[in-house]
């Protein structure tokens, strides 16, 4: 009985399908992804446009896709890319589109989020207010968001507590992280991703921001020895499309690049937890609740536990210097918008 409900199912699906991919005209679209030497652009961004898109449309609609490095760019070009409409559809960081538009700070402030359970209440609550800005500052339709492993710090040096960062340089990728360093009482400097090892290495910073998965996979465990366990913020990306681009596709086709965005979203989101869990077990030996590194040998680094001491600066620096900052950036009508999105799923209020 159980077999049968399941092969009924799959032809139904089946069905469906080729019904859907029936009523979508042939098209193709020219795409932007993220870095092409990153997995999230290899497991996740490129299979959306070139294998989950043609299959569900019966291979009417296609892609040219290209990595945002394989243009020799390093990610903030993304936003004009699509807004000048030289790529009609394409992926990239919040973080990499904030200057001169703070609003687009709200989902990734840090401290807020201190898990992907956490970051995703956020992204629930603030993405209406988010859809709205896209479209009114950069003309996007925003098709979907989906988050890249929280970031956690990394250092050289031996430190046991967030205390110990003071004075220290600090590789950060956001507005927002360095309003954190800077709380600290340690320097921000902003270096890209792939500078990092090297910067590390001679001394320019101390310690760096980027997903635990993401250091493992570049080898940053020879250069630094010390990992702190907490995520210090969110790090969420987005797909857009060119507003004009998305008012001209037929209905059908709207629907089914809803339906797979959202199925590409689900998938982002369930391996979150999963690289978190492993870019900690791959970096130090040491399984907090899931299993062994699946990557490859793991390496040594030394975990920094956090502390009830660190919690209590953590709140300080939340509140004087992450928060205060954005609502200074961002406004009135734009923190009060935060407030009772983001804040209010999370239980963080930005004072006003």
């Amino acid at each position: 009985m159980k077999n049968r409900h399941l092969t009924a199912g799959f032809f139904l699906a089946l069905t469906t399908s080729f019904a859907q991919a029936g009523d979508v005209p042939e098209q193709s679209f020219k795409v932007i992804g993220t870095w092409g030497n990153a997995s999230m652009y290899n497991d996740y961004e490129a299979p959306l446009w070139n294998e989950a898109i043609p299959q569900a449309s019966g291979g009417k609609i296609t892609a040219d896709m290209q990595a945002i490095n394989d243009l020799g760019l390093s990610g903030s070009e993304a936003i004009k890319l699509l807004s000048t409409g030289a790529y009609d559809a394409g992926f990239a960081l919040y973080s990499y589109i904030v200057s001169g538009d703070p609003i687009f700070e709200g989902f990734d402030l840090a401290l807020v989020s201190r898990s992907a359970e956490d970051q995703r209440k956020v992204v629930k609550a603030h993405s209406p207010v988010i859809e709205k800005a896209m479209e009114d500052v950069h003309r996007l339709k925003l098709v979907t968001n989906y988050p890249f492993p929280l970031p956690v710090i990394a250092c050289r040096d031996e430190f046991k507590s967030l205390a110990d960062l003071k004075g220290r340089k600090i590789r950060v990728f956001a507005t927002t992280q360095g309003d954190m360093v800077e709380g600290l009482g340690a320097v921000s400097v902003s270096i890209p991703l792939a500078e990092v090892p090297t910067s590390l290495q001679r001394g320019v910073v101390d310690c760096a921001m980027a997903s635990a998965i993401a250091m493992y996979n570049a080898k940053w465990f020879d250069v630094v020895n010390y990992l702190y366990e907490m995520p210090i913020g969110g790090a969420m990306g987005f797909l857009g499309m060119t507003k004009s681009r998305w008012d001209q596709l037929d209905g059908e086709t709207q629907k089914l690049l809803d339906e797979q965005a959202r199925l590409f979203s689900e998938k982002t989101w369930a391996a979150t937890h999963s690289d978190e869990q492993q870019g900690i077990a791959c970096l130090t030996g040491e399984r907090l609740d899931g299993p062994e590194c699946q990557h490859g040998e793991a390496a040594k680094m030394t975990l920094v536990r956090t502390s009830p001491e660190d919690a209590e600066l953590r709140q300080g620096v939340l509140n004087d210097f992450v928060l205060k900052r954005f609502a200074e950036r961002c406004g009135p009508e734009c923190t009060a918008a935060w407030n009772q999105t983001a804040g209010a799923a999370v239980n963080v209020t930005i004072p006003q």
